[in-house]
């Protein structure tokens, strides 16, 4: 009885050191625009890349302040997304949309929505994730603390999780 048990031990081993690893995981992204007020994108952008780092994305380059946009990077073959990725070369190109945080009722507090666009080196859009969260707590005279700030940070960590779950499939 122990024989079979040892065998089948030995070839599950087997087969889970043989299995292929995940699949076309890009290495290098680029964070080439944001979109929002500052102190929200900010905050958003500051955990986005840390959730990246932390969750193993590889390097995360920020080119926002080289001024392209996404939309010109959809077409590989314009001389500005051709200087654009010659100066950040990645496997992935990132977008972020994150439009105003608002009042969602007493029970909900501040919510913030956010977009994520990864696209391939060749300008193909590979995904678009929505994402939002929010932040009950509100203003107090005590509190240092700012409601929009905490909702955008909380935003950024979902919308790098997610992004982390479509770069692992």
């Amino acid at each position: 009885m122990r024989f079979p048990l040892a065998a089948l031990l030995v070839v599950f081993v087997v087969a889970c050191s043989s299995a292929p690893p995940s699949l076309s995981r890009p290495r290098a992204l680029v964070l080439v625009e944001s979109s929002g007020r500052s102190s929200e994108t900010e905050a958003f952008v500051g955990r986005f890349l840390s959730v990246l780092s932390d969750g193993g994305a590889g390097n995360v380059a920020d080119a926002r302040l080289a001024g392209a946009k996404l939309d010109v990077l959809r077409d590989p073959s314009s001389s500005e997304a051709v200087r654009f990725r010659s100066a950040y070369p990645g496997d992935g190109y990132l977008g972020l949309d994150l439009p105003p945080c608002f009042f969602a009722g007493r029970a909900t507090g501040i919510t913030c929505p956010a977009t994520v666009t990864l696209l391939s080196p060749e300008g193909k859009e590979l995904a678009k994730l929505e994402t939002s969260a929010s932040n009950s707590t509100g203003y107090s005279s005590d509190s240092e603390r700012n409601p929009e700030a905490e909702a955008s940070r909380a935003a950024g960590e979902k919308a790098a999780k997610k992004l982390l779950a479509v770069l692992t499939r």
